[in-house]
Order: structure tokens, then C-alpha cells, then sequence
């Protein structure tokens, strides 16, 4: 039984390397403009999240935007340019242009202080598409499920 339950561990981990690589680079990008942009809005909900939650939001949402970042744009940007480091930072440079755009875009349709439960939800099919784990895979569950109680 206990080889049995490791396998399973394993293939897990294995299948969520696996959706990773899958998942495009713009939308792996997209994600982590949203956890940014729902991070940046958390400190104007504080009429519906106590200072806790908004913390406990906060930790989660930076620490699953810095693994998208670090973890799996970084290198993915690195293997998609053969390992040329300047021309990642380029390409990175231009996402980080078209952030602008999109943030822009969201302000826009969302302007309302309370955080929707659409950005919960697309956060955590984001958080399904890249396979997060861990404290940060925990982190981001638990900013989720504050954020969809409210």
C-alpha cells in the first residue's frame, strides 16, 4: 500500500510538470498579471476583509505570482529562446509593456472595491493550468478560499 500511495505522488508530480510545459507562455503571463492585479485591488476591499484576510490574501497571491515569474516564465522564456538570456529579458520586458494594457483593461471593468469571485475562480484554474505546490500551492488556497467567502 505505502508504494502504491508514492507512485501516486509521483505521477501527481509528474502531471503537473507536465501541465506546465503545456500551458502557453502568454498564458501563463496573463495569470500573473491577474494575481497581480487582485493583489494590488486587496488593499481597497478593507470594507470586506479584515486586515487579517487581506494579509492572508496578499501572502498568497505574491507568493504564487513570484512562482509564476521565477518558476515557470523564467525558464520557459529560457528554453523557448535556446537559452539566450538577452532575448528572455526582451520578451519579458514586452510582457511587462502589455501589463499595462491589461491592467488598464480590468481597472476598468472592475472598479468595484469587493474583490469578484471571478478572480478567484480564474485564479485558481490558473493555479491548475501551472501546477503550483507546496507552501505556495497552500498559500494560494487559502487567499482563494478568503477570497470566495466574502
Amino acid at each position: 500500500m505505502r508504494v502504491y500511495g508514492r507512485i501516486v505522488v509521483i505521477a501527481g508530480l509528474m502531471g503537473s510538470s507536465m501541465l506546465a510545459s503545456a500551458t502557453s507562455i502568454n498564458e501563463i503571463h496573463s495569470c500573473l498579471v491577474l494575481t497581480n492585479f487582485v493583489d494590488s485591488k486587496i488593499s481597497g476591499a478593507s470594507n470586506t476583509y479584515s486586515k487579517e484576510e487581506m494579509a492572508l490574501i496578499h501572502l498568497g497571491l505574491r507568493r504564487y505570482g513570484n512562482y509564476l515569474d521565477h518558476d515557470v516564465i523564467d525558464p520557459k522564456l529560457l528554453k523557448l529562446y535556446g537559452g539566450n538570456a538577452s532575448q528572455a529579458e526582451l520578451m519579458k520586458k514586452l510582457f511587462s509593456r502589455q501589463q499595462a494594457s491589461f491592467i488598464h483593461y480590468l481597472s476598468d471593468r472592475y472598479s468595484e472595491d469587493k474583490i469578484p469571485t471571478d478572480y478567484a475562480i480564474a485564479i485558481k484554474e490558473c493555479s491548475i493550468k501551472t501546477g503550483s505546490q507546496g507552501d505556495t500551492a497552500l498559500a494560494l488556497k487559502k487567499a482563494i478560499n478568503t477570497m470566495t467567502k466574502h
